[in-house]
């Protein structure tokens, strides 16, 4: 994977690990967005970045709702060199520090044995990125999924640019790399060394959430990983509440100016605090499709 992209997927799959029904009662990770004077439908999907792609969805069946549109938001623009760019420092470490400042010599070892395993690196070599990323590599192996993984965001956004969609970005990567930082080094340290531990247990989680958002489940994936980030509550309400709550606005320009297709983590979409709730409280109507 792209070391770049990396970063942006560290997002992702977290915000997923932690995602709600639709008005009908229907649960789903794609929606029609109507209502409050748009006199044109927007749409958001729930992406995830890095499944199977036998577990991909359809995307043959969301071009139809891509062509209705006239632009796109994503998280981030990763249609633009200079994001990639600067993402690329949100991966280092700070200031002077490696790896081995965070743990034993016994632990070092450890994280050189996963990281030999499922990416085929020793530690050394990436000993300066932080925890977290590392925690991501690890989590979209080839080897850990036992596939080449795909994003969905990428190849929604692929098939946008093919149809000359302009892409655009709800956030800025200084944004991001707050929300990155916000979650001490020290904890990033100790969720890889976790994982390092019990690799199995870490495998079994990211499938089971995948599983979940193959079946466009929204209101699972909340359930499933609210339980498997139980001690995360602060995080969360960094990682995806505030942000939620920070993007309103910009969707709400977006869709008011042009008909949009939106492309944010799964994670974003469910919860009294989702955007799927939060857009409903401003009296748009948001109706769940199946793919």
């Amino acid at each position: 994977m792209n070391m770049y992209k990396t970063l942006f997927s560290l997002l992702t799959i977290i915000g997923t690990a932690l995602s709600t029904l639709g008005q009908s009662g229907q649960t789903a990770i794609f929606y029609e967005i109507t209502g409050r004077r748009l006199t044109k439908p927007s749409y958001i999907l729930g992406t995830f970045h890095a499944i199977c792609p036998t577990d991909m969805l359809p995307i043959e069946k969301l071009t139809p709702f891509l062509d209705k549109t006239d632009q796109m938001f994503l998280e981030l623009d990763m249609d633009d060199p200079a994001v990639m760019t600067s993402m690329a420092r949100g991966l280092a470490m700070p200031a002077g520090k490696t790896l081995k400042d965070l743990y034993t010599d016994e632990e070092y070892s450890r994280i050189d044995a996963l990281l030999r395993s499922s990416v085929g690196i020793p530690v050394d070599m990436v000993k300066t990125i932080r925890p977290s990323m590392l925690a991501v590599m690890v989590a979209t192996s080839t080897k850990t999924l036992g596939c080449t993984p795909k994003a969905v965001d990428t190849v929604v956004m692929e098939a946008a640019v093919a149809r000359k969609k302009p892409i655009l970005g709800i956030e800025t990567v200084e944004a991001q790399m707050a929300v990155l930082n916000s979650q001490p080094i020290e904890k990033q340290a100790k969720e890889l060394l976790k994982m390092a531990t019990d690799p199995t247990r870490s495998i079994t989680e990211i499938k089971s959430i995948m599983a979940v958002y193959k079946a466009q489940d929204a209101e699972g994936i909340f359930k499933v990983t609210t339980t498997q980030m139980a001690e995360e509550k602060a995080f969360q309400t960094v990682l995806l509440d505030n942000r939620n709550k920070e993007w309103i606005p910009k969707l709400e320009s977006a869709m008011a100016a042009m008909p949009t297709f939106f492309a944010v983590g799964a994670g974003h979409l469910g919860g009294k605090a989702g955007v799927v709730n939060l857009l409903r409280q401003k009296g748009y109507k948001l109706k769940p499709i199946r793919l």
